[in-house]
């Protein structure tokens, strides 16, 4: 049994959007990716790409409290049915910021493994262990002693013995013990030193086997021992992570406007929208054994691009030339509809279970709250709460995550009851869900990250 036992106690962020161990309909959550280097995600049925990079791997390290991170994502906002259907991209990108402090009980739990029956299990093991050891370096001694009777020169056979006696006595390990015991002298082909080596060789086989059985003896006892020991240890005690941080950042999109017909110029019905915006917020997390439990609240500055209507156009110029025209089409798609920057206030809620299926992959059960609350101007966005699920899953190396979503949008109708009524199409909640598909890959070794103190190891 190692000497050191390490116990891993973690615990998920939060941030507003981008790369995230859950998501929803919106790609948004409150629990990013605990990353050990740069992420990548790709949600299929949008044409989205993400990268994040943050110090998580550090703070359940326990080498930092303090969190940073940063992520970056670009989509087509029309997702890729459309884009392989039509050809039509609406081209979006986000930058998102985030800072914080994690606290965790992690010393509390440690000092109190230190006065529990596991540890002092573990601490007798390495007793013994220690003990059966320096035996078997005492036999290897005798060993020589008796073997040395092939050496006739007596001062050549004291020479012999206090150098093995000291290289001996120094020797910490039994891999390191065995190598110098067959590597001693293996080069020379004097023959008493040949004579003498075989027998200490065959004394040494005899020792190697007892130290071997009684090794395992004090293995077996004290793995069923500690076993139950850690179990009651484990019961009574609940790691527990709380994370608050900042966070900001920046987007915008780039789209085609449709105005309306004024003027006998249509080109001028047409106009290329550059929208900028941003967000910025605070959020907490915590983490109770295998539940996290995240929440973020921010001020976003947006608009309301998700209730403008597309639609292809088609636009014809002709050009005359005395008894002869020419005429030439451009297809030109555009968004219709009243159009405004709206600010707005967005809370974001997730409750994640971590549960393992077999030894060799696990689940994360999510269930989530997307909201969008205190709009500025509900003639142009309405609020709105969104409700699902996800189920994601993991090798048990965390190489690959992968999973899928449900929601249900808007659950009060607001943006149906705002129109007028002839227009209204208030569907119920199962032919408004809307389903997803998302994997996740690391550049390095991803998740690193545990739900309970770990198991001494062997």
């Amino acid at each position: 049994m190692k000497k050191l036992l390490l116990i891993l106690l973690i615990s998920f962020g939060d941030t507003a959007s981008a790369q995230y161990l859950t998501q929803s309909a919106e790609g948004k959550s409150s629990i990013p990716l605990p990353l050990d280097g740069v992420g990548i995600g790709i949600d299929i049925g949008k044409s989205e790409l993400t990268f994040g990079f943050n110090n998580y791997e550090r703070i359940f390290r326990g080498t930092t409290n303090w969190l940073i991170g940063v992520n970056l994502s670009a989509k087509n906002e029309e997702g890729i049915g459309n884009l392989f259907s039509t050809g039509k991209i609406v081209p979006a990108g986000l930058l998102q910021g985030f800072a914080g402090y994690s606290i965790a009980n992690n010393n509390a739990l440690l000092e109190r493994f230190k006065g529990s029956d596991a540890a002092a299990i573990a601490t007798n093991e390495n007793v013994d262990k220690k003990k059966l050891f320096g035996g078997l370096k005492d036999q290897t001694i005798l060993a020589v002693k008796l073997s040395l009777h092939h050496i006739k020169d007596i001062s050549e056979r004291e020479g012999v013995i206090a150098e093995m006696s000291t290289q001996i006595s120094d020797i910490q390990d039994f891999a390191s013990l065995d190598n110098y015991v067959k590597d001693y002298k293996s080069n020379d082909t004097a023959a008493e030193i040949v004579t003498f080596k075989k027998e200490f060789l065959e004394r040494h086989s005899v020792n190697v086997a007892l130290y071997t059985k009684s090794f395992r003896a004090i293995t077996a006892g004290a793995t069923e021992q500690l076993k139950s020991a850690f179990d009651n240890y484990l019961k009574k005690s609940v790691p527990i992570r709380a994370t608050i941080f900042l966070t900001g950042g920046m987007n915008g999109r780039n789209f085609t406007r449709y105005l309306g017909i004024e003027s006998s110029d249509l080109p001028k019905a047409f106009q290329d929208t550059l929208f900028k915006g941003g967000n910025v917020g605070l959020g907490l997390n915590l983490q109770v054994r295998n539940f996290w439990l995240g929440a973020t609240y921010n001020y976003v500055s947006g608009d309301n691009y998700a209730n403008l209507k597309s639609k292809e156009y088609t636009l014809k110029t002709t050009d005359n030339a005395g008894n002869q025209s020419l005429t030439a089409e451009k297809k030109i798609t555009a968004f219709a509809g009243k159009y405004a920057k709206v600010a707005t206030n967005e809370l974001n809620l997730d409750l994640v279970g971590d549960f393992w299926l077999s030894d060799t992959s696990r689940l994360l059960a999510n269930l989530y709250l997307r909201s969008s609350i205190f709009s500025r101007d509900t003639a142009y966005l309405q609020n709105y709460t969104n409700i699902g699920a996800g189920f994601y899953f993991i090798g048990n190396k965390g190489k690959f995550l992968g999973g899928l979503y449900v929601e249900l949008p808007d659950i009060n109708n607001n943006a149906e009851k705002s129109k007028p009524l002839a227009e209204r199409d208030i569907q119920p909640p199962f032919r408004k869900l809307s389903f997803g598909i998302v994997t996740k890959f690391n550049l390095s070794a991803i998740f690193g990250f545990a739900n309970k103190p770990a198991m001494p190891a062997n």
